[in-house]
């Protein structure tokens, strides 16, 4: 019976994941430009991934690294080998990109070095250094988590109820901290309950926060989903073009982007999905997947 309720938790998680705002944005991409391109195997076990399907990579392999394979690519996802640095990087560099394309590139910095002055306890994904509200920059820290765990009996309880239920409070509290609540003496929090106390948690950009900066966390889901945060900005970079593509990117979208928004969300999801799909595939010895990789 429990492992009945583990097992329709994960789908439940998985289910409004995968239903959260551009999840399914590289479903709507055409393939003609080399930016909408994912190749057949990452497709595969992308939208096997997806519909909550065995991934067929995984069919023909029993262990990998010495632990039996899990066939949904959880464990690959939320424990490879290799770390998560090459899925961050890639999702980074697209959504600099979309951000570059209307502030510029001179003001929109990407892993900026000279961060210190604005930022000395963290450095910020993104630098927006344009001056808004006087002196005052805009910093985004980038966050791709996956909803589920390596472990079943991890996976929360939040992501099953609510879009980003899983990462959302993760990633604001390790971005912009929180404070300390509730009474002491009636123990550790309880969600259900909403009693309890909760203690306070520093936040990485505690320096850029107190001097007035604005900081965004860019949370994005593995299933695809693009948290409020991470809208309401390009819903902002959408409104200062009025939602109209330059005539370079008329030229680089296909007939299914023909808007700002649009031509955006399917760039920055292939990047996402394929990213996603490199470092499950890598994890459990793809040979289109190893050979992608060291194309890259």
């Amino acid at each position: 019976m429990d492992d009945v309720l583990k097992s329709n938790r994960r789908e439940a998680v998985r289910f409004i994941a995968a239903s959260q705002e551009n999840a399914g944005a590289f479903l709507n991409a055409v393939p003609s430009r080399r930016p909408f391109r994912i190749p057949s195997w990452a497709f595969t076990l992308l939208v096997q991934r997806r519909l909550g399907l065995p991934l067929s990579a995984a069919r023909d392999v029993e262990t990998r690294h010495g632990c039996p394979i899990d066939r949904y690519g959880d464990v690959a996802q939320n424990a490879n080998q290799a770390g998560h640095a090459h899925r961050h990087a890639t999702l980074l560099t697209s959504i600099a990109a979309a951000v570059r394309s209307v502030w510029g590139g001179p003001q929109v910095q990407k892993e900026p070095r000279d961060y210190l002055s604005y930022s000395a306890t963290y450095r910020p994904d993104l630098a927006c250094l344009y001056k808004e509200g006087g002196s005052h920059h805009l910093l985004a820290d980038l966050k791709f988590l996956d909803p589920l765990s390596s472990v079943m009996t991890s996976i929360g309880r939040a992501g099953a109820r609510v879009g980003f239920g899983n990462t959302r409070q993760l990633a604001e509290e390790k971005v912009l901290g929180r404070a300390a609540r509730g009474d002491q003496n009636e123990g550790t929090f309880n969600p259900s309950k909403n009693t309890g106390h909760v203690s306070a948690s520093p936040a990485d950009y505690a320096d850029a926060l107190s001097k007035g900066h604005t900081v965004i966390p860019l949370l994005f889901e593995t299933f695809g989903g693009f948290s409020p945060a991470a809208m309401r900005l390009l819903r902002r970079l959408r409104d200062q073009v009025s939602n109209t593509l330059s005539h370079a990117q008329y030229e680089e979208t296909t007939w299914s982007a023909r808007s700002w928004m649009a031509f955006q969300a399917q760039k920055i999801s292939v990047a996402l999905h394929l990213a996603a799909a490199l470092e499950i595939a890598c994890d459990l010895g793809h040979a289109g997947a190893r050979a992608a990789e060291a194309a890259a």
